[in-house]
């Protein structure tokens, strides 16, 4: 599948895991990084949901946003470039970042 990222910063970050460190908990690097080659290996979003692993959910209010689970609280948040009829053979992601949106709020890590 083809993955891209919303801003050249975030980019940088997801290619160099010690700038990733600095910028998120270090202890999520490392599912972060098993998540993007995940992603990047699945031929399309179906195979990727196929895996079950790091609870895939679309979030409230979009259709095309999806989060992927880092930690209790922290999320990886994805677009697909796809509709609702469409996810499951969507063949492009672009990643928006890392967040925690419980609460009713938006607190973004890495953007």
């Amino acid at each position: 599948m083809k993955v891209t990222f919303a801003s050249a910063r975030l980019k940088k970050c997801f290619e160099d895991s010690a700038r990733l460190q600095r910028e998120v908990d270090p202890s999520w690097v490392r599912t972060m990084m098993k998540q993007m080659a995940a992603l990047t290996a699945a031929e399309n979003f179906g195979d990727f949901l196929s895996l079950r692993l790091w609870h895939p959910e679309p979030l409230e209010g979009s259709e095309s946003r999806w989060s992927l689970r880092i930690s209790a609280n922290a999320r990886l948040i994805i677009e697909l470039d796809a509709t609702n009829d469409t996810v499951v053979i969507c063949t492009a992601v672009e990643v928006k970042g890392v967040c925690d949106y419980h609460g009713g709020k938006n607190n973004w890590y890495i953007q």
